[in-house]
């Protein structure tokens, strides 16, 4: 039997917090302002927010899955051994689970995850203690294309989503990954870039953001990292489909330098 091996790709989605205020000076009834709106900026802008504990010793991360998607909880200890090594939480980092309606419009788009963030997230930045939302969604990205698929995207400061259909369909494969392995480093790799990684709003001590040739022949800044055995590649979630990978992947050797420089371990 001849497999055909897919290969996915990561997108950079990027949202901007668009604010605006009226010029009518006289006008007594004010707005008051939305306790959500430092949970809807642009991604990176919440990097150092994460690393280090200046401004939040603490962190709650929403696990929000619909049924029959939530993450294995070997993922889940994974991610908390990730988030202890690399992040100053002093007062710990703790996981709220949040069922999610099963979806209806098939393959997702970046107005439709939002929608589903705004309708379901419950857990925001409150005190001390940063909120997250993580969406284990029950489809596939609408921006697969061909051979080309998405597995997860980060796409504000404090949300991401990953593709559980997409993750599935790669496990379930003969020679296909483990699904713990699928959603470990797709969502540690989305946090990567939570992280502000790469030159994503964390400052890189040396230049090892990649760039690839576009259309015309230049170079373009992709915001992952250059080192092959980087967490942080562009190609390490892609590998992460085949049972060639031995092993989680970590940041390596630059991008440890950024996260360090900017607050984290």
């Amino acid at each position: 039997m001849i497999l055909q091996k897919i290969t996915p790709y990561f997108t950079l989605l990027f949202a901007f917090l668009i604010l605006s205020c009226s010029s009518d000076t006289n006008n007594s009834e004010t707005t008051p302002p939305d306790p959500t709106a430092a949970n809807r900026q642009s991604l990176g802008a919440s990097a150092r927010a994460f690393l280090s504990a200046e401004e939040f010793t603490s962190m709650n991360v929403e696990i929000a899955y619909v049924d029959g998607f939530r993450p294995s909880e070997n993922t889940l200890n994974n991610l908390r051994s990730f988030f202890t090594a690399r992040l100053n939480k002093p007062g710990g980092v703790r996981f709220t689970e949040t069922v999610v309606p099963a979806t209806t419009v098939g393959a997702l788009n970046r107005d439709e995850y939002v929608e589903i963030e705004n309708d379901n997230r419950t857990v925001f930045n409150e005190g001390s203690e940063l909120g997250v939302w993580v969406f284990f969604a029950d489809q596939n990205s609408e921006s697969d294309e061909g051979n080309s698929r998405i597995l997860g995207t980060a796409y504000r400061n404090t949300s991401c989503i990953i593709f559980g259909e997409t993750l599935r369909e790669f496990s379930r494969g003969i020679t296909g990954p483990s699904l713990t392995q699928l959603e470990t480093i797709t969502t540690e790799h989305e946090f990567g870039h939570l992280f502000g990684l790469v030159n994503l709003g964390t400052e890189m001590v040396r230049d090892h953001e990649d760039e690839t040739a576009d259309d015309d022949g230049g170079a373009t800044p992709n915001k992952h990292c250059d080192q092959e055995n980087c967490l942080m590649y562009f190609q390490t979630v892609a590998d992460a489909t085949s049972t060639d990978m031995s092993g989680l992947p970590t940041f390596g050797e630059f991008c440890l330098e950024d996260l360090r420089a900017n607050g984290g371990k």
